[in-house]
């Protein structure tokens, strides 16, 4: 059925296009509802807009692609190919509209959507699979994307620029442009060979288990290396030598390969055992706080926030610092 075109009367509430501009989807919707209504009339009440209103949608989608959309067959307006060419995109494009829309729906479900989460190698090892858990059991229809970075400053730039919604990393270096939901702080601890403590002795790391060995360690910049070069400072002794590498998941392994020692967060030393080793404690205690970071949006991924959501409920649960996490 060819529809009727009525004369287009200007009218207040409708923004003219100008040549400049694209079409708006609204000019498309209308053209696209007026051919499958019929009539003017019928679209614009489909459309729940005044026929004057709508008419002059299709006025300004022609005069934004400068080309007739309908011609007169008679008493009839039939469209033109220029008509047929943008009904048929229209038609297209609302539909990748309608489909936005509805992941976006399910995103602020929690049934689609993505949660992407980076964070220092060690922490994300031992830190953040309890939270990320709690989190995928709670909303398994949310794909989650786990990295790491380098350093502090690398986070910290990953979450600035969005290549992560939240990262965990050392809460006591957050900018002023980001926050950060506290952790229980880190504990760390000593790994030593077994044979340093027969018998199972006990109490804390020595000036004499660290003179005589090799302490192996981080590259200079990293937190861990930090921490444990205050550990060894703090007991007025230096290491016989030094072994430097780049590989976390190494520190341990090595350490106790070369009859030496290392400094690693308490979840890391208790596979000592595994290896060989044994985990001792440091005196006085050395630990690092701990953050969710992320950036403070007014309107963040709904993902991230029923994550930080999360985290915080757990606040309550949480040992002091020294404890499990």
């Amino acid at each position: 059925m060819a529809p009727t075109r009525p004369h287009a009367a200007p009218g207040k509430g409708d923004v003219p296009a100008t040549p400049r501009g694209g079409p708006s989807l609204g000019q498309v919707e209308a053209l696209i509802a007026v051919i499958d209504h019929g009539s003017f009339t019928a679209a614009a009440d489909v459309l729940r807009i005044s026929q004057p209103s709508l008419s002059r949608r299709i006025h300004a989608l022609e005069k934004v692609l400068d080309t007739r959309m309908f011609v007169p067959v008679g008493r009839r307006m039939e469209l033109t190919d220029a008509g047929r060419g943008v009904v048929t995109a229209g038609r297209r494009a609302l539909a990748e509209l309608s489909s936005i829309e509805a992941m976006a729906g399910a995103a602020r479900m929690l049934t689609a959507g993505s949660l992407r989460v980076t964070g220092l190698p060690s922490l994300v090892a031992t830190e953040l699979p309890d939270h990320l858990g709690r989190f995928h059991r709670a909303h398994p229809g949310v794909r989650i994307e786990v990295s790491t970075v380098d350093d502090a400053q690398e986070l910290v730039e990953a979450v600035r620029v969005g290549r992560a919604d939240a990262a965990i990393g050392v809460a006591d270096r957050v900018p002023g442009d980001l926050a950060a939901i506290p952790l229980p702080a880190q504990e760390f601890a000593a790994v030593l060979p077994a044979g340093a403590r027969p018998g199972g002795a006990g109490g804390p790391l020595t000036p004499r288990d660290v003179t005589s060995r090799a302490l192996i360690t981080l590259p200079r910049g990293t937190s861990i290396r930090q921490l444990a070069d205050t550990a060894i400072r703090g007991l007025g002794a230096l290491p016989a030598h030094r072994i430097t590498t780049t590989q976390r998941d190494s520190l341990v392994p090595l350490a106790l390969a070369a009859d030496g020692l290392t400094v690693v967060p308490t979840a890391l030393a208790r596979t000592a055992t595994a290896f060989g080793g044994v985990a001792v404690a440091l005196d006085p205690p050395v630990h690092r706080s701990l953050g969710i970071i992320h950036r403070p949006d007014e309107l963040p991924n709904p993902a991230l926030h029923e994550f930080l959501a999360l985290v915080e409920q757990g606040a309550g649960t949480w040992p002091g610092p020294g404890g499990d996490a």
